[in-house]
């Protein structure tokens, strides 16, 4: 029987809280909603109240025992949320209760009560809302990270984003615009496209309609693109290589679609052009003054409007299973949101 719904401040009275948990990797039919003892903070975290948290592909391949190496069970899912500083742990000199943030967590955000470490945290200004915040850190931030830091995008080059159609390809897209990018967006289907279109992308391919590499050709008049942001991987990966400049940069930033095939290395030596990998968990753990600075940049854009992140769906925390079923599906055109 689920437990019935309490307020927060009830929770904290009773000394448990609530929060999705894996019992076993084998996907999301392994997730219950248990109540449990909320957690202490360690030196460097902050415990926080979340009030939303967004849900990713990391977060599939996690319940379903992919990511490597995989999590002890039983664990609670959620790499990243918004809410309220509780308290903070000692050495934590810059926040106090009540604090709002946004921030990167280990994991843990899939619940009532969750650490953060302080060190991955931003303040979050009023007028952002909790929800919108939470789908901040890995897809915005996360870009940024790959197109400004690894890529090294400059204004006025061409860049191509594969899978605009989702969360992390649209936030690629808003991205590259607001670095001052012109930005072609493939997504297939025109209802994906569409998503692309509002975020700023100033062409749009559909790759269900048109070959990828004619459609590039075309559109930059055979000369091919900059920079090319492929979170997809699978079949895309080797017509957006043939696409690219000379001089060009290439970033994987996912296999949503699969693994590519095997790479020529002779496409790159033709073009003087490299490949590079952008990944969010590892420069979490050996990057963290380059992901608190992404993330910081993405809180201001969206402070001042210059970021609209698109929110596909929301689901209560009762429901949160099904927000993992909704990402791994590949449904989402934008944000999957969990709310508290």
């Amino acid at each position: 029987m689920e437990p019935r719904q309490r307020p927060a401040g009830e929770d904290r009275m009773t000394g448990t809280i609530r929060a999705l948990r894996a019992h076993r990797l084998v996907g999301p039919e392994a997730l219950a909603l248990d109540e449990i003892a909320p957690p202490g903070p360690g030196p460097g975290d902050l415990l926080v109240a979340v009030e939303a948290a967004g849900v990713n592909l990391a977060d599939v391949a996690a319940v379903m025992g992919a990511r490597r190496p995989p999590p002890a069970v039983p664990f609670i899912p959620g790499l990243e949320g918004a809410g309220v500083v509780l308290a903070a742990g000692e050495n934590v000199r810059d926040w106090k209760t009540g604090d709002r943030l946004c921030g990167f967590f280990p994991s843990g955000s899939l619940a009532q009560q969750a650490l953060a470490p302080a060190n991955l945290c931003v303040p979050l200004p009023r007028r952002i809302g909790s929800d919108v915040a939470a789908s901040l850190p890995f897809a915005h931030a996360g870009a940024l990270m790959a197109l400004r830091d690894r890529a090294h995008l400059a204004e006025g080059e061409t860049l191509l984003v594969l899978g605009a159609g989702g969360h992390l390809g649209l936030a690629a897209v808003a991205v590259g615009k607001l670095l001052g990018a012109r930005v072609i967006a493939a997504a297939s289907g025109e209802e994906r496209g569409a998503g692309a279109g509002q975020q700023g992308a100033d062409e749009v391919i559909d790759t269900a309609a048109k070959p990828l590499g004619e459609a590039v050709r075309l559109l930059t008049g055979g000369l091919g693109v900059n920079v090319v942001f492929d979170p997809v991987g699978g079949d895309a990966f080797l017509p957006a290589l043939g696409a690219i400049a000379s001089g060009g940069r290439y970033v994987v930033a996912g296999f949503a679609g699969g693994q590519p095939g095997e790479i020529n290395p002779a496409v790159l030596f033709a073009r003087d052009a490299q490949l590079m990998t952008s990944n969010v968990m590892q420069a979490l753990s050996h990057a963290p003054m380059r992901a608190l600075s992404a993330l910081a940049s993405v809180v201001t854009w969206a402070a001042e409007e210059k970021l609209s992140p698109r929110i596909a769906a929301k689901f209560p925390l009762k429901d949160a299973r099904h927000a993992i079923e909704y990402v791994r599906a590949h449904r989402a055109t934008g944000a999957a949101i969990v709310t508290m």
